[in-house]
């Protein structure tokens, strides 16, 4: 049992030999050993005999009739393998079409972005030499320094208000009358001005101390000692203030004996709830100046915006370039594309001919051997005919007994045809991957010279 299925034979094991066909089947359809004998009786072929004898003839005769019919079906193959090899040949595809396409919607795309590339292009490039000219105006030899977002530091002074909020609300809550609301709400103005006032000194005042020009170093130094005085006095009133309420609420400031010096005696302070309150806002002041002068921008004036606005418009010009050379790449894309569906479908043709090539290689070789077999069968019966004559004769046999016999048909190469065209549609092939090659390195050769002259247009 075989499962059901059958194996399709094949052409080599469907062509077999012509049946009857051997020395011996010769031998008795011509009766070789006999009209040797006879012949070697009769002395015949001569000695100096230079043709065939006539039973050596009737063997060449005999197989070359049916040599005939093989050769004429070898012929029928050749022919039809030609046939099917040249409908399968690879078509010839147009490969410059995509290419030129391509490139005349790349130069249209580089037309159209053309004037705000320039525009883009000669802003950045503006801007650059605007933040090089302050930076050589101003002796600055460093890159800017500032945060890329200033939400944490406006929490961080967010976070020292309400810390000094939450802690001087407890401190005026012990003797304000309103209660722990009372004090919250002096707490939270307070604290809010101090912030303020410690980041205006620090970004309005610090900053431009280290300005070179003098005007601006004069202005800076006013403002940040003006601001400071405001800071100094709005501190020393909360203590003071926090040292008032101690006084009316009756409460009694021990230590009255002690001969020691104490540096809030100069400040007229005498309860310690007001000293700790003056050293909070002092604090909270001087960490805002801080934040003021090097958290929010550089520490250099107008540094910060300088480089912000340079580092936009590059970023602007990078991100239009992108989507630009992006735009201008869909065309090459597009050809790519198309060249790769045209070089897959010859792919497939040669493929196609190969496949139908082996095919035909395989028929022939059949009838090769058919061939081969009735070539051999005829020298055979020939081999058997001149010994069977030498061991029979008296003298000596004709020179040309050493020889081999003639074949019995022409030698034939069929397959020499269809080789010949599976090279050339090879080399067909070959040719159109490289010509899709070199259009798609002409194409991109195209792109970076279109976008060199537009990032060149704007030095025109």
């Amino acid at each position: 049992m075989d499962g059901g299925q059958r194996q399709a034979p094949t052409f080599r094991a469907s062509v077999k030999p012509p049946p009857g066909l051997g020395a011996s089947a010769l031998d008795k359809i011509l009766n070789l050993r006999k009209r040797a004998r006879e012949d070697a009786a009769r002395n015949m072929p001569r000695q100096d005999a230079a043709d065939l004898s006539a039973a050596e003839v009737s063997v060449i005769e005999l197989v070359a009739a049916e040599r005939t019919r093989v050769d004429q079906m070898r012929n029928l193959a050749k022919a039809e393998a030609e046939r099917r090899l040249r409908a399968l040949a690879p078509t010839p595809q147009d490969f410059a079409g995509p290419a030129l396409d391509a490139g005349l919607a790349l130069k249209q795309g580089a037309g159209r972005m053309a004037q705000d590339w320039t525009e883009m292009a000669r802003a950045a490039a503006q801007t650059r030499a605007e933040l090089v000219a302050f930076k050589d105006a101003n002796r600055l030899r460093r890159a800017a320094h500032y945060p890329r977002s200033t939400v944490l530091q406006a929490g961080l002074l967010l976070v020292a208000a309400v810390f000094e909020s939450l802690f001087s609300a407890a401190l005026f809550a012990e003797d304000d009358a309103r209660g722990l609301l009372g004090g919250a709400i002096t707490a939270i103005g307070l604290s809010g001005a101090n912030v303020t006032l410690g980041f205006l000194a620090g970004f309005l005042g610090l900053r431009y101390l280290q300005h070179t020009r003098f005007a601006p170093k004069a202005l800076g130094a006013l403002a940040f000692a003006f601001i400071t005085f405001l800071g100094l006095m709005l501190n020393l009133f909360a203590a003071d203030w926090r040292d008032q309420l101690a006084a009316l609420s009756g409460q009694q400031i021990r230590g009255g004996d002690d001969a020691s010096f104490h540096l809030w005696s100069l400040l007229q302070l005498s309860s310690p709830q007001a000293i700790i309150l003056l050293m909070l806002g002092a604090g909270v002041w001087v960490f805002a100046a801080l934040k003021g002068y090097s958290g929010f921008d550089d520490p250099y004036p107008d540094f910060g915006k300088m480089d912000r606005a340079a580092g936009t418009t590059s970023a602007a010009l990078s991100d239009f370039r992108a989507e630009a050379r992006e735009d201008l790449e869909k065309p090459i894309d597009a050809a790519k594309k198309a060249l790769a569906i045209r070089l897959e479908k010859m792919r497939a043709e040669f493929a196609a001919m190969n496949k139908a090539f082996d095919e035909a290689s395989v028929k022939m070789e059949a009838l090769d051997a058919q061939a081969r077999a009735l070539d051999d069968a005829a020298a055979a019966g020939v081999h058997l005919y001149r010994q069977e004559n030498v061991l029979t004769r008296t003298t000596p046999a004709p020179a040309y007994f050493s020889a081999a016999p003639p074949a019995a048909g022409p030698a034939l190469d069929p397959m020499q045809g269809c080789a010949q065209m599976i090279d050339e549609a090879r080399a067909r092939l070959d040719d159109a991957q490289a010509q899709s090659a070199q259009a798609l390195v002409d194409l991109v050769a195209e792109l970076e010279a279109a976008t060199a002259r537009l990032d060149a247009a704007d030095h025109a």
